[in-house]
């Protein structure tokens, strides 16, 4: 199955079997090494809360993510996207590569998000976020560590196995190597990308929450 140019598919994040999340996004290009998709500022996705009947004091994000993982009963709530994004995927890896974008399509930098190897379904793209990212300056080199304590947290906590930790560890060393030598895609043009201002803001169609 591929998809054309233009084309709205749903990424949904899925965890033992129910949806944790579901973001529009526009198809920029499909090829056989590489997905490529837009997430413009403002695009409104579905993610995770807390049910009425359950609000959590817990003083930090990390402990909230695990505390509604463990009891698996989260509802989905509306929430407008941040900032302009570029996805860049490949096959079997356990992350993407976000180019983010400021207003007026300044490339403001690198982010990569740890997340399981992407599968595609009739509906959607499928995957789950893993916590851990690294985020990267313009300049493809200068990079920080962003949510390792949810990280850890959610492996001390057994929700994440240790082979998982292990297998996303092994891969944020490659990445950095990739970065101190600027090999694809952050010696790419990337960065000078531009939407088509015809796709607009994407919206998530009938059937997003069917798994």
């Amino acid at each position: 199955m591929s998809w054309q140019t233009g084309d709205v598919v749903v990424i949904q994040e899925v965890w033992n079997g129910r949806l944790w999340s579901a973001r529009p996004v526009v198809v920029v290009e499909d090829r056989d090494d590489e997905l490529v998709l837009w997430c413009p500022e403002g695009t409104v996705r579905k993610v995770p809360a807390d049910p009425p009947e359950r609000l959590d004091p817990s003083p930090t994000r990390g402990e909230r993510i695990a505390n509604r993982l463990e009891a698996g009963d989260w509802v989905l709530e509306d929430s407008a996207w941040d900032v302009s994004t570029l996805w860049l995927l490949r096959p079997e890896d356990w992350h993407a590569v976000w180019v983010s974008f400021k207003p007026g399509a300044v490339h403001w930098g690198w982010y990569l998000n740890f997340q399981e190897p992407a599968r595609r379904t009739a509906r959607a793209l499928q995957t789950m976020d893993l916590a851990l990212d690294i985020v990267v300056e313009a300049d493809g080199t200068t990079w920080r560590w962003k949510d390792e304590d949810e990280f850890d947290l959610l492996l001390a906590r057994g929700l994440f196995s240790c082979e998982v930790g292990a297998r996303v560890r092994d891969e944020a060393a490659g990445l950095i190597e990739r970065l101190a030598r600027k090999e694809k895609p952050f010696d790419g043009d990337w960065p000078s990308w531009r939407p088509d201002p015809a796709w607009g803001l994407p919206a998530l169609p009938p059937g997003w929450d069917l798994l």
